[in-house]
C-alpha cells in the first residue's frame, strides 16, 4: 500500500511474526477503504520483554512475542485511526478507542461472512452479560477504565450504531470524523454530531440508551 513497514523483533519472535506478516498489507488496505487513508508515514512493531503486552503508539505497536497473532495485530492496527489519529478529549470515553478497535477486529474476522458477524456479536453480548461488572461505558471507575465493558460492550455499541444508521451512514460518518478531527482530539458530542450528519436523524436517544 506504499506504507513502509519497519519492525524491531527479538530473534525468537521472527518466525511468529512472519507467519502473520501478510495480514499487514491486507488489513491496512481494508481499513483504509473503510476509514480513510492510513494517517501516518510508516507502520510496524516492536517486541518487548513484558508478558501479555500489546499496546499501540502512533505508527508503532509494542507487543510481547506470545501476543503476536491475527486478532491482536488487527486490533492494534485499528487504533491507528481510533485513538492515535483522533484522540479522546476525556479518559471517560475510552470505549470509543477500545470498543471500536474490538469491533474492527471482529469485522475483519467476519468480513466475508455477515451471518458469522452476527453470531460472534451475539456471543460478545452473552459474554458481557456473564463477565461484565455492570459499569456504564461512559466515565467508568478508573480501575475499570480498561475493563470488559470498555472493549466488548463498546464493540456492541459500535455494532448497534451500524445497525441503526446503516452501512453507508456508518462508514461515511466515520470517514468524515477522521477527516475532520484527524491529528487532534474529539469529544463524544463531536463524534455524535458527525454521525448524525450522515445518518440524517438524531442519535440522542440511541446514545442516551447506551451511555446513561
Amino acid at each position: 500500500n506504499g506504507v513502509p513497514l519497519r519492525s524491531y523483533l527479538f530473534p525468537d519472535a521472527v518466525a511468529a511474526f512472519d507467519a502473520y506478516a501478510g495480514i499487514n498489507e491486507a488489513a491496512l488496505a481494508w481499513m483504509s477503504a473503510l476509514f480513510g487513508p492510513y494517517p501516518f508515514e510508516t507502520y510496524g512493531y516492536v517486541t518487548v520483554n513484558l508478558p501479555g503486552v500489546s499496546m499501540e503508539t502512533q505508527s508503532l505497536v509494542l507487543l510481547s512475542t506470545q501476543m503476536i497473532g491475527r486478532r491482536t495485530m488487527v486490533h492494534e492496527m485499528a487504533h491507528m485511526w481510533f485513538g492515535d489519529w483522533v484522540s479522546l478529549d476525556s479518559w471517560g470515553e475510552m470505549w470509543r478507542n477500545e470498543g471500536f478497535a474490538t469491533y474492527v477486529q471482529i469485522m475483519w474476522e467476519n468480513r466475508d461472512d455477515p451471518e458469522g458477524l452476527e453470531l460472534e456479536m451475539a456471543g460478545v453480548a452473552a459474554r458481557v452479560e456473564e463477565n461484565g461488572n455492570g459499569y456504564a461505558l461512559s466515565n467508568p471507575p478508573p480501575a475499570s477504565l480498561f475493563g470488559y465493558e470498555t472493549y466488548f460492550k463498546g464493540a456492541m455499541l459500535a455494532h448497534a450504531l451500524r445497525q441503526t444508521v446503516g452501512d453507508e451512514a456508518f462508514f461515511g460518518g466515520l470517514r468524515a470524523y477522521f477527516a475532520r478531527y484527524g491529528g487532534g482530539v474529539a469529544s463524544q458530542a463531536q463524534f455524535q454530531a458527525v454521525m448524525e450528519e450522515y445518518a440524517g436523524i438524531s442519535l440522542t436517544p440511541f446514545f442516551a440508551q447506551w451511555l446513561p
